[in-house]
């Protein structure tokens, strides 16, 4: 999948946002510091004042001296425990925008896009006298192309005769639809994971039925409920709904894989052993639960250890989110291996 993040940070964020999350007591200080903001983020926390916090943003401002030198930006979380504070911070590789709350709970939302699974999609939404190509990685918008027919939409009295004009209406749909799917071959659709086909009345089926190739079907989804008057707020609710069940069939895919190579006795479950095996090249992939909890340090530094060596052998890493997947995953491990070759 394309994560945002390499595997390895990838996983060390996730494991302290939970953590985070786990063990946080209110009120928490969340403070996100871009590269070369340090300053500036002190000068804020030095002049607001939030009634019983000074100690933690005194400690916050001492934790961002000592990470002054770091490269990354800065991700800090703050708060008190009986008379204790607690500072946690991980950095992160790429830039941030700078954010300063107090709340009850931390502030993880510019984590939790970091930790965003990016996926390819075109968006299609089309009738018969126009259409809207749209390609987005992740949630960003990175091309789009609207084509407009000059397919004629209605029959006047005294005119063609209906016969006639239903046939030159549908030279003109025809026509259309051509004009369409030669934009779309423009796209790499080979990097295209999900397609969406859209649109008001039956023109998305018409096209999907005579227009999509067979090279292209098995990630093309035709969906309702949208039209060329939908909001940005109703399109989104309908991609990552799409994303949702496109996700799940990936992991159910992964999962059904480990299960055919449990019979072959080509799955290993236990850390050591996967470790060993990777160490051979034997691993070809490694499912990795994002729930993953992480007993001891020592163990937290196997697991880092076991995602630097999938990535010196190729390996490939792939995090289960699903909670259904999540689910049948933990009856056989939270970390499991499916082999190349049996190494020993």
């Amino acid at each position: 999948m394309k994560y945002m993040l390499p595997p390895r940070e990838w996983y060390k964020t996730n494991r302290f946002v939970k953590e985070l999350e786990a063990t946080y007591v209110p009120p928490v200080v969340s403070v996100y510091i871009p590269p070369k903001k340090v300053d500036k983020i002190i000068r804020v926390l030095e002049r607001e004042k939030e009634l019983g916090m000074e100690e933690v943003k005194t400690g916050i401002v001492r934790e961002l001296d000592a990470l002054r030198e770091s490269i990354g930006s800065f991700c800090i979380f703050g708060w008190k425990e009986g008379e204790n504070v607690i500072i946690k911070h991980i950095i992160a590789s790429g830039d941030i925008l700078p954010v300063y709350v107090v709340d009850d709970k931390p502030f993880l939302e510019p984590l939790r896009e970091i930790l965003e699974i990016r996926h390819d999609l075109l968006l299609i939404l089309l009738d018969h006298r126009q259409a809207l190509l749209k390609l987005y990685r992740g949630s960003e918008v990175q091309k789009q192309k609207r084509i407009r027919s000059y397919v004629i939409s209605k029959h006047h009295k005294g005119g063609w005769s209906q016969k006639r004009f239903s046939r030159i209406r549908g030279i003109q749909v025809e026509k259309h639809f051509k004009t369409v799917q030669n934009y779309l071959e423009r796209f790499d659709l080979k990097t295209i994971e999900i397609i969406i086909l859209a649109g008001p009345g039956e023109a998305k089926k018409d096209f999907a039925r005579k227009y999509i190739t067979k090279e292209i079907a098995d990630k093309t989804a035709v969906v309702r409920g949208l039209d060329f008057s939908s909001t940005d707020k109703e399109i989104d609710a309908v991609l990552v709904n799409q994303l949702n069940k496109y996700r799940e069939k990936f992991e159910s895919k992964l999962l059904s894989n480990v299960r055919e190579n449990m019979k072959k006795r080509l799955v290993l479950n236990k850390n050591q052993e996967i470790q060993r095996a990777l160490e051979r090249g034997a691993v070809g992939t490694i499912l990795i639960a994002s729930d993953y909890y992480v007993a001891t340090p020592e163990e937290d530094e196997l697991i880092i250890r076991m995602i630097e060596e999938a990535e010196r052998t190729s390996a490939e890493v792939e995090f289960i989110t699903n909670e259904a997947i999540l689910e049948e995953l933990h009856k056989h491990g939270s970390v499991l291996a499916s082999l190349r070759y049996a190494p020993f």
